[in-house]
This record gives C-alpha cells, structure tokens and sequence, in this order.
C-alpha cells in the first residue's frame, strides 16, 4: 500500500445546470440530475492508505476454442479478477476464464484476442486464438434452431406465465439468433410449452435442450408429462418426468430427477452465459439425465405412456430477474409434429359477457386451465365456456385435488366457444384460484405464426455491487455488531459478478459517515470489471458509538448505474 496525499482533490465530476423550460402552456419538465461520472480523479484524506497498481497481470494461459452454430466458446486458465475479450470490432469483460461469443455467422473465422485485467484495469498481454463457427446438421425427428428474426414460431410453442411478468422473444445484441425467455415473475416458472408431441421410441429416445440456463442464482425445470399440460406446478403430476437443475450465486449446480434419481456424477462449476447441452434419455431399463453427455443423474423409472408434453421452466431462485438464452432444443424419438392451430383466443375468468366473434375453419378446440382449491371439497368438474357448460377433466389422471397444489384440468371447447374472446366460470361455490388459462385451436394447416417483440430483461452489462466489510488490524474480519477499539483498521471492498458480461468499472469512492473520504480509480489500460482493495483507516479521532462507511461504484459508460454498498461498525468507549 501507499499512502497518497492532496491538498485539494475529490471525485471528478461531471456538473449539469438544470433547466426548468416552460412549454406546452405552461408545464415545466422535471429538473434533470447530471449523469454519473465516467473518470475518477485518486483522493486519499488523511489517516487513510489506500493500495496502488503492482505490476501487470499474467497473460491468459491454455486457452481452447470450440465452434459451434452461429457461436464459438472459450476456456483458459488463470487467476485475475476479470478478463477482457476482443473479437472483430467487439470487446466484453468477463469475470471468469471461460466465456461464449453469440451471434456469430457461420463459416466465417474469428480472431480473438483474450488479456487478463487486474483490479486497477491494468491489461496483461494478449493470448490469440482463432475460430469458424459451423452449421449444425445434426439429425433430429423434431429440431428447432430459432435462427428465425422472430422468435417462437407460434405454430411450435406457446409461453405459460401466471401473469404478465414473461417473455419468450428473439434475443438482443449478439443475442439476435437465439431464443430469448425472459422474465421478472421471481421464483415461479414460466413454461415454454411444445405443441410437437414426445413419442416415444422403442428403443431409445432423447430430449435435447442447449442452453446458458440456469444462469446463477437461476433453476430450469424440463419435464416430459403425460397429458395436455401448460405449466409446472408441484408436485410433479403422476407419471411425468422431471429433471430440476438449481444454480446458486457462485455457479455450482445440482440436479435432481423425479421420480425416483440419484445423482450420479457432480457437477462442474458453470461459466456465465456458456451454453450446455442437456439431455433426458429414456430406455429399456430406466432414464438418464446428461450435462454435455456426461451422465450426472439416473432412474431405474421406465414409464408406461408412449406420448407425454416436453415443458421448459426457467425461475430464479431468489425473486430476481432471470434471463436464459436457448440455442435449439429437439427430439430423437419416433416422427411427430405439431397440430395445426389458428391465433390464441382471449379468456377472461368470471367477467362480464364480451362481444365474440366466431373465428372460421376452427375444427376443434381445447380449454387448459390450473386451479388451486383454498381447502379441502371435491374437485370441479365442470366450467362454462361462452354460458355453455361442458365436463372438465384432470389433464393427467390421477392427479390429486387438495388446497394449495396447483391442478391442470381440460375442457373440449363447443362450437360456441370458437370465438376470439372467451368467458368461463367455474361450475363451484368453493374458494378456487386460478392460476393459469390458455387455449388449443386446431384449424387447417398454415404457415409460421411469428410476431416481433424484445426481452424484458436486456442484454446490456451491469455493475456489480460494492461489497464492502471491516476487518481488524490483522486482516481478520470483525464480526457484524461487535464493538472495537478506535485505533488502526482496514476496510476490504470486493467487487465480483457472475454474469455473461460486466459493465466497465471506473473505481469507487468511499464516504464515512457521510464525508468524502477516499477515490480510488480502476482505469490503468482500460476499465476493470471486478477486484477486492484494502484500505486502511485510523479511526482514532472518531468519536465512541456508531457509524457506517458508504461504498460507491461507478462504470466508466454513463448509461449504467451506480452501484452501493454499506457496512456499519461500533467503536467502544
């Protein structure tokens, strides 16, 4: 560390003078704040040492390039915070040795370049490699690349979402030739659903999925049910399969397979936004779950059905946001296709009678809908549809009806439900949620149903958050309320993400109890995404009692936001 000392310094700023316009008659516009800062300026009070730049970090080591469709994905090794990784005209940081360059066309060749970044944003000297993304020509009974502008084709899949929270799109950025399912609905699943049908073959058969999903702090939840079912509820239903992949925040992943798994090999850390294949393969003598053909879980489970629904969940598992790319997803089975269909009706549950107008060339027609009982009754079996009340039926036999758990049920649509608005109620006087409602058509065959949208969440890099935490003279940390003697101790700030990529980070500054006592500036060669800084403070003149230091972030692209951390301490009498 080195102690470094200012007369008169602080946080470069960049000053904006609001204006307040008068237009439209009067109306004045909101003042607007002046963006965040892209340079810092280094500060240091006094009492305070702040560490410098030592010398460059090695360059990256043992690195490997694998092609694949429209893709090319990258390993290394090496132990820096954060790496920078240059291919044509594009540059991104990333936090581990391993990253996926998307978007790219095929049988052109990519040269990359890949330098290791320190904490201060010094480079090191760049490991080269190249690479030619190639066509995937690899046979399927049913295959979906979503190499298409506009994603999902409407024809082969339909989104389940409780609410409007979701989105399966095109994907963004270099995202633009993937599937994209995006969504802020937390820890519930929101289900692409395959219209294509899963049949069995008799010898072996095989559901393919390649994906980046998980992403940490993330679960994908892919299930082959016996029945015309639209979401994942718990428990799984009778006879279905289900493959659970959980991904915590620092990447390690763990699966389970229903019913009837064991975990069968464990599983490597995963890299930010790196596709995996995974596969559920069913034979003679029970299923495999694979992760990039290792097998990591089995069950002796043969199932007795010969056609079952493949669902695709994705949900994070703290309430966050979850964004998974998905790259193709198909089938090695017997030969099957999707029924024709014609646009999705409306439905609206228990409201007033709409105008509806009858939709042409409809030949049949199917209600799917979840409910959950608040208590213990018997199950509906019955709803109307457009006032005509018609039988309803557990989607898969055997299910059981009791409060709390999520019950798919199905109702055949009369000729007067064949309209572009619906309107059902419940044949009950019990408390029943209904968590979910789509509608099947089946109609003469047509062409892709595609329609233009964006990701909810996008792809553009974030900062991570500041973590900032006190530790005693001897680097040891303080537990979390314990007073201490006023004297010499040393504030560790660690900035880390697991993400795809970060944001630039331009440095921090440091406030305590309010008052500028620090900058430090991460810019060396460029901008650093990630590091962990001592800063030793005397807190000798501060007065006996409570206090909190402030850590605050800033990205050298002013579009992104700030990033704060705070941890408060006590000193003793």
């Amino acid at each position: 560390m080195k102690r470094v000392a200012f007369a008169v310094a602080g946080l470069a700023l960049v000053i904006g003078v609001i204006v307040l316009r008068d237009t439209d008659g009067g109306n004045s516009t909101l003042p607007t704040a002046p963006p965040p800062p892209t340079k810092l300026k280094p500060f240091v009070s006094d009492q305070v040492l702040v560490p410098t730049a030592q010398g460059r970090p090695a360059r990256p080591a043992s690195v490997v390039a694998r092609a694949g469709h429209h893709k090319v994905q990258l390993n290394w090794s090496g132990e820096a915070p954060a790496y920078e990784v240059k291919w044509g005209s594009k540059t991104k940081l990333v936090t581990r040795p391993g990253t996926q360059l998307n978007g790219l066309a095929n049988d052109q060749e990519q040269q990359i370049e890949i330098r290791a970044v320190d904490s201060f944003g010094q480079r090191s000297e760049p490991a080269r490699t190249k690479a030619t993304p190639r066509a995937d020509n690899a046979p399927y009974t049913f295959v979906d690349r979503f190499d298409s502008p506009d994603e999902p084709d409407l024809q082969r899949w339909r989104l389940a979402k409780r609410t409007d929270c979701a989105r399966a799109t095109s994907g963004d950025e270099e995202d633009h030739d993937r599937l994209i399912i995006s969504s802020s609905c937390g820890t519930r699943a929101v289900t692409l659903r395959s219209r294509t049908p899963f049949v069995r073959d008799d010898d072996e058969s095989r559901f393919v999925i390649e994906t980046d999903a998980p992403s940490t702090g993330g679960k994908m939840l892919l299930d082959l049910v016996p029945g015309p079912v639209s979401v994942q509820g718990e428990p799984v239903l009778p006879g279905a399969i289900r493959a659970t992949i959980s991904t915590d925040v620092v990447g390690n992943s763990i699966v389970e397979l229903v019913p009837n798994g064991t975990p069968a090999k464990a599983i490597p850390t995963s890299v930010p936004g790196m596709t995996v294949r995974w596969e559920i393969v069913l034979t003679k003598s029970g299923t495999q779950v694979t992760r990039d053909g290792e097998v990591v879980a089995t069950s002796p489970f043969v199932p007795e059905w010969k056609e079952a629904t493949v669902l695709i969940g994705v949900a994070a598992l703290a309430g966050d946001r979850i964004r998974a790319g998905i790259d193709l997803i198909g089938y090695r089975t017997a030969k099957s296709d999707a029924p024709p269909a014609v646009p999705t009706p409306q439905v609206r549950i228990d409201g007033p009678v709409s105008s509806a107008y009858q939709i042409p060339d409809v030949t049949s027609g199917q209600l799917r809908i979840a409910l959950i009982p608040s208590r213990e009754s018997e199950p509906v079996t019955a709803v109307k549809i457009n006032g005509v009340e018609v039988p309803l039926r557990p989607a898969v036999p055997g299910t059981q009806w009791k409060p709390g758990a999520e019950y798919p049920a199905i109702a055949d649509l009369p000729k007067e439900a064949f309209t572009d608005n619906l309107n059902v109620a419940l044949v009950t006087q019990e408390r029943v949620q209904v968590t979910h409602t789509d509608v099947e058509l089946t109609g003469p065959k047509s062409p892709p149903q595609r329609q233009s949208g964006e990701p909810l969440v996008d792809a553009r890099p974030v900062l991570a958050d500041p973590v900032p935490e006190m530790l005693d003279a001897g680097g040891q940390p303080i537990e979390n309320g314990a007073a201490f003697n006023r004297g010499r101790v040393v504030l560790e700030v660690r900035v880390n993400a697991l993400d795809a990529s970060v944001a630039g980070l331009a440095g921090f500054e440091i406030r305590l109890d309010g008052n500028h006592i620090a900058t430090v500036p991460t810019t060396a060669d460029g901008p650093a995404a990630a590091g962990r800084w001592r800063i030793s403070l005397n807190t000798s003149a501060l007065s006996a009692g409570a206090h909190a230091i402030e850590v605050r972030a800033f990205s050298t692209d002013s579009d992104v936001h700030p990033e704060t951390g705070y941890v408060p301490f006590l000193l003793k009498p």
